[in-house]
């Protein structure tokens, strides 16, 4: 990957963090958000609303009197990139490490325009397990209805004997190196692509960043003592929890039901993380992550890559002995609808006379009650949150 270009040599090169998810992707955005000014005086441009300028250049028509704000954006981001002439131009959604060939390949060609612009690639990848409790639990805020053993074991069945299954279709959408490796070298180029492996657990919290900088061609001394909001988690009983409400609300919820789960249940049981124990991988899920490092440390040795960072930070044998799988109990999942209810009670929700005390009878009620303020206009209803939480 070259270096930065120089100020004032014409269009700057643009780097593209493009994921994967579940890598650190969130601190890394909110550490150049954060950072934008000080960065801008180094010749480092951030641009503003990424995520929303990137749906705009990938699904819409950008242009400065477009009838969306999507596209008005997506406009303005384009012309920030071209025009721009510091050192760089940083770039990061995750969700770029979906697109196929196809699509990266006119993503690149879009963002460099007529001046074709220098466009780099930046992959970060993570220990499987601690991707595969991640992506689960983004799974049962999304709908799914998957149970966790079932999460792990269908990864393992597709690894093992190439089963197709909906788990492994979840996972390698967002974790499947390979295949992203395999799309962004063709249309950028071996020597334009690098990964950035996530360090192990306990490791300086600004070494990924120190790493990601080195990549992207940053002065990683521009972050000194950042404030670091780590993206928040769900315990495993309330991850069980939204996933039973899930099978409840059925394959077709009323319109808002998801939006309610997202933006208001979500965070409300983010706030139980510290009580509850974490999703945890069992020695069979363990397995089943050293043999996903496997296949991605091969990928990227044999994709020819640079890497900044350590393949050893993706072991490729179980590092640690297996702990027992954790089965939430029926306190915890008690415990958690408690904490729902009380939110959902703050948007207009009608609560049972009395707490239902079988789990099952709790999860039929936040179902109906989620059913019932599925209409609401949360913006409003965010003004009156706290009603109801005694």
């Amino acid at each position: 990957m070259p270096n930065a270009s120089q100020p004032g040599s014409g269009a700057a090169r643009i780097v593209l963090h493009i994921g994967a998810m579940k890598t650190g992707t969130t601190f890394l955005q909110q550490l150049l958000a954060d950072h934008r000014a000080p960065l801008a005086e180094q010749g480092f441009q951030v641009p503003r609303d990424q995520a929303l300028a990137l749906r705009g250049v990938l699904n819409g028509s950008p242009a400065a009197d477009a009838a969306t704000r999507r596209d008005r954006v997506a406009h303005r981001f384009l012309r920030s990139l071209q025009a721009y002439d510091g050192r760089e131009s940083v770039v990061s959604w995750e969700f770029l490490s979906f697109l196929d060939r196809a699509d990266a390949g006119r993503l690149i060609a879009t963002l460099g325009g007529s001046a074709g612009t220098e466009v780099d690639v930046v992959l970060t990848v993570r220990d499987a397990a601690r991707t595969m409790p991640a992506q689960w639990q983004t799974t049962c805020r999304n709908g799914s209805t998957l149970p966790w053993p079932r999460f792990a074991r269908g990864i393992g069945a597709w690894l093992d004997q190439g089963r197709d299954n909906r788990p492994a279709r979840l996972f390698r959408r967002t974790q499947d190196v390979a295949q992203m490796l395999d799309t962004w070298t063709a249309v950028a180029g071996t020597d334009r692509v690098r990964v950035v492996t996530v360090p192990r657990s306990g490791a300086d919290p600004l070494l990924l960043w120190r790493r990601f900088a080195e990549a992207a061609g940053i002065d990683a001394g521009v972050v000194v003592a950042p404030d670091v909001r780590r993206n928040p988690s769900l315990g495993h009983p309330s991850c069980e929890l939204l996933r039973r409400v899930n099978e409840v609300l059925g394959d077709s919820p009323p319109d808002g039901a998801a939006r309610v789960i997202r933006a208001v249940v979500a965070p409300d049981l983010e706030t139980r993380s510290g009580e509850e124990p974490p999703v945890r991988l069992d020695r069979r899920g363990r397995d089943v992550a050293a043999a996903w490092n496997r296949r991605t440390r091969t990928a990227i040795t044999e994709s020819g890559v640079a890497v900044v960072g350590d393949l050893a930070d993706l072991p490729d044998e179980e590092a640690v002995p297996a702990e027992a799988a954790h089965r939430p109990r029926p306190g915890e999942l008690l415990a958690a609808a408690d904490t729902a209810r009380a939110g959902l009670v703050g948007l207009g929700a009608t609560p049972a006379p009395h707490p239902p005390d079988t789990v099952e009878a709790a999860v039929d009620e936040l179902a109906a009650m989620i059913r019932e303020v599925s209409g609401v206009d949360l913006t409003a209803a965010r003004k009156a949150r706290g009603r109801g939480r005694s």
